[in-house]
């Protein structure tokens, strides 16, 4: 075999390795919803690279055009990731014709059998070119198929994942404390307090909890969803998740120290979902991310401290209460600064709410 035939060997071998490894990226996206752990697949690359891109256009202009600008990316992104899957398929396509180009009439040059791939990908059909023998006609077939299976996959993959988009945003709109203010953490269980007591507070925390679960389970099935901001100014998911997190944590500490409550279980929870976004791409901790955040100085806490005891439910004694919260936010507070910082979210969360006037004035 000369060294012609060996060429062509390889460039069918590898042709059809990139094919394989972008068809089973996109089939594990879309279908098995299962994360791979390496970071050098297809998806892993793509948004890796193109959100670092955006974000660091993104971090040039006023917050009110960030935020505008950050917004277009998820959705963006997805229309991206199909192209970026379709250039790979078409290029892996390509290397195998031209290494098969003595059965295909008119290949002559790799842009000659990419442009034949593309036509079979995308089922054109013009029949300007044309497999001439048994084994190029059969993988002109598996091309066309691959080509209509991905686009219906992405397809039917969309209200899915709109679904659970709406399901994580409907939620934040609970976080309303009928203040035009930020709302906090302990507000959040003020307010839950004002609507049931104790068992107010409970209720409010199972309801988190589902949602934790809920958005775990569709941001680990689908990483790009946690890309994606929230339709309404002066919120985010990931800020709102921090409200009840930290709230959790007060509670803990403070008031309802049960290890199987729900407070204790949110809690859990909520962890459970922030050390789950470290595998997002470029999340990395710096060193002392575990003495950041909010809520950390223990002037705020003692503030804290006093508003809930002030409820008058019994309450933990001060220094065991501060150390207790101290010892809860090191299971949090690093993976909530990286990811705010990975996603240029500001940690604050506001209602762009009027106050409801009652005195006819």
């Amino acid at each position: 075999m000369d060294s012609v035939g060996v060429i062509e060997i390889l460039a069918v071998l590898a042709g059809l390795a990139v094919v394989l490894v972008t068809g089973g990226d996109a089939v594990s996206t879309l279908v098995t919803t299962r994360r791979r752990r390496g970071r050098r697949w297809p998806t892993p690359v793509y948004y890796r690279w193109s959100w670092r891109a955006w974000r660091a256009i993104g971090r040039r202009g006023s917050p009110e055009w960030r935020e505008a600008f950050l917004g277009v990316y998820g959705p963006l992104s997805l229309l991206g990731l199909l192209v970026f899957w379709v250039m790979l398929l078409v290029a892996g396509w390509g290397a195998v014709w031209w290494g098969l180009r003595s059965a295909v009439s008119g290949v002559h040059s790799y842009l000659d059998a990419v442009y034949f791939a593309g036509v079979g990908f995308f089922t054109v059909g013009f029949g300007d070119l044309l497999p001439t023998g048994g084994l190029t006609r059969l993988l002109v077939l598996v091309e066309a198929f691959m080509g209509l299976l991905t686009m219906a996959l992405l397809i039917g993959y969309l209200p899915t994942l709109y679904g659970a988009y709406s399901r994580r945003e409907l939620q934040l709109l609970t976080l309303d404390d009928l203040l035009d203010e930020p709302t906090t953490p302990v507000r959040f269980i003020e307010a839950s307090y004002a609507n049931g007591g104790v068992q107010g507070v409970a209720a409010a925390f199972a309801d988190w909890e589902r949602w934790c679960d809920d958005v775990f389970d569709t941001h680990t099935a689908f990483p790009m969803l946690a890309m994606y901001r929230s339709r309404q100014p002066g919120q985010h998911w990931l800020t709102g998740l921090a409200v009840v997190l930290d709230a959790a944590a007060l509670s803990l500490a403070i008031a309802d120290p049960s290890p199987s409550g729900p407070a204790a279980r949110l809690w859990r929870r909520a962890t459970r979902l922030l050390q789950g976004l470290q595998r997002l791409p470029a999340v990395e901790l710096q060193a002392g991310d575990r003495d950041a955040g909010p809520g950390g100085d223990e002037t705020r806490f003692r503030a804290v401290y006093e508003r809930l005891a002030g409820l008058g439910q019994p309450v933990a004694p001060y220094a065991e209460a501060w150390e207790t919260y101290r010892r809860l936010r090191t299971a949090y507070v690093p993976e909530l600064v990286a990811a705010t910082e990975l996603l240029l979210v500001p940690m604050e969360f506001r209602h762009q709410t009027s106050r409801l006037d009652l005195t006819g004035g």
